[in-house]
Parts: C-alpha cells; structure tokens; sequence
C-alpha cells in the first residue's frame, strides 16, 4: 500500500512537473529567438569586421579591434560620459522621488487615490507623445520655454548645451516615477504597525521611523528599484530620439543612441556590437557589485 502511494505521489510530481516545464516553454523559446540568439550573434560579431552593406566574403577576424578603437573615439567616449552622466542625475532622482511620493500618500492624505492615479498615469502613456509635448511646452514658443528665458536662461532647456540632458532625465523621471511609488507603496502596507507604534512610544519622529523602521523594513524593494532604475536609465534611445536627436551638438548623445547610428546611420554593425557589449558588461558589473553589497544593508 506504501508502496502504491508513493509511486501515485511521484507520478502526480512528474506531471505537476510536466504542466510547469510546457507552460514556460514559450517563454523559453521567445527568449533564445530574440535575446539568446542575437546576443551570441552580437558576441561574435564584435570580434570581426562586418558592415552592412559588406560583402560576407570580406569578413575577417579582428580580435579586440572594435574594443580599443572605441576607447580612441572621441564621441563614443563622450556619449559614455553622457551616459554616466544620465545615470547620475536619473537614478537617484527617480529612487527618491519615489519613496518621498510613497511615504505621503501612503495614508492621511486628502484624495490620495485620485493622486496616486495621476502620478502613475504618465507611465503608461506613450514615450513619444510624452516628449512631443515637452518639446513643444520647452520650445522657444513653448510656455515653459518662455518662462525659464524669462527667469534667466539665455536658451530654451532643450536647445542648451548644459541643459539639454539633465532635462531629458528629469522628463523621464517624471513618467517614470508612478512605478518606483506603486512599487513602494506596496512595500509600505507590509511594514508592521506595531513596529511604528513601539518606535513611537520610544519618543520617535517621523524622520526617525523612516530612517529607522521603514528604509529597513523595505530595503528589498531599494534593492529591486535600484537594479530596475539603473537599466531602466540606460534604455533612453526612445527620449533622447524624440525629445533632442542627440542636440544641441552632441550633448544628449548617449551610447544607445550612438550605438544606433553606428549600426543603421555609418552602417558599421562589428562596432556597434562592440559597443553593445561593453554596455552589458558595464551593466554586469554594477549588478555584481550592487549583489555583493546588498549583504550590507538589505534586510530580508
């Protein structure tokens, strides 16, 4: 009888098994057609020298060529630091911003819902329609535009060299940040009451329970945004396109978007994977890092 219940226990485990391996089966799949495939292309390609409108019979290996050449290009090492610099001013922002926003209409705030909708709602609007409108609200004729001139600027945000890209990353704060409050918000209904009863009853402020009980409490989540925002920044190809084109010269020109015109505009694609992979491996790195360190202050 052990012996029937055990194999009936294990048959139904197989196919228990069984269901879950088909159901992430086309997710597999889709994932090696069009990430697993073109990021071993993308490897390879890196190491040789292929253009696009070459022939595949002059293709030969390089080795690092592609590599070194990029650290010897002026505007690639440019748009490195203006990635950097993107980074810089968007993750923190977003990260802040988010929790500030989170803590307040968490509770005891008049028309909290209604708030949290429209703090949310830029993100899931359109990217281009978002930035369509921006650049006409900072434009030269723009209301925004007109009134920053007015308070001392000589140019539109926009169409300024020193500007341009931090306007470009507080723009994408803006319809971002409804994501980083849900996802805290969330995080703020599983902090035990209890916890802020005690901290108060302890003589606590509000900085110290925040300081004290919930950044704690919801370090995890720090943790997840924080990965997020950082490859969330590096995906800005589509606001920097629709909002600058790269302009005023070259001070929003980013490594996605120099990584696009190396590959459709100079047709040069052996460089821009090169280019591509160094931006994975920056990414790895940071993660590696961020991994490592989380064993510090992230409270699980």
């Amino acid at each position: 009888m052990q012996k029937y219940t055990a194999k009936k226990k294990k048959k139904k485990s197989d196919n228990e098994n069984l269901a879950g391996y088909i159901f992430i089966l086309p997710y597999v799949l889709m994932f090696i057609v069009f990430t697993g495939i073109p990021f071993v292309v993308s490897i390879i390609l890196s190491f040789v020298n292929v253009k696009f409108i070459n022939n595949l019979e002059n293709v030969r290996f390089v080795g690092f060529d592609n590599y070194v050449r990029m650290f010897q290009d002026a505007d690639t090492m440019e748009a490195l630091f203006n990635t950097v610099k993107y980074s810089l001013i968007y993750v923190p922002l977003i990260m802040v911003l988010g929790f500030m926003l989170a803590v307040i209409l968490n509770k005891g705030v008049f028309m909290k819902n209604s708030l949290r909708s429209m703090i949310f709602l830029p993100y899931v609007s359109n990217m281009v329609a978002v930035a369509v409108i921006f650049k006409l609200l900072l434009g030269a004729k723009g209301i925004l535009g007109q009134f920053l001139m007015n308070m001392g600027l000589e140019r539109p945000p926009l169409l300024d060299m020193g500007w341009a890209l931090p306007t470009v990353a507080i723009i994408a704060v803006w319809k971002g940040v409804g994501l980083n409050m849900i996802t805290y918000l969330a995080a703020l209904q599983e902090v035990p009451g209890e916890l802020l009863e005690a901290a108060e009853m302890d003589g606590a402020n509000r900085w110290h329970k925040i300081k004290n009980v919930i950044l704690p409490y919801v370090s995890p989540t720090s943790f997840f945004l924080l990965i997020s925002s950082i490859i969330t920044s590096l995906q800005n190809f589509t606001i920097i396109q629709s909002l600058t084109e790269g302009k005023p010269g070259r001070s929003t020109v980013v490594m996605s978007l120099n990584i696009v015109r190396s590959a459709f505009t100079k047709y040069e694609t052996s460089y821009a994977s090169a280019q591509a992979m160094l931006m994975f491996a920056i990414v790895m790195i940071i993660t590696l890092i961020q991994w490592r360190g989380q064993k510090k202050w992230v409270n699980y």
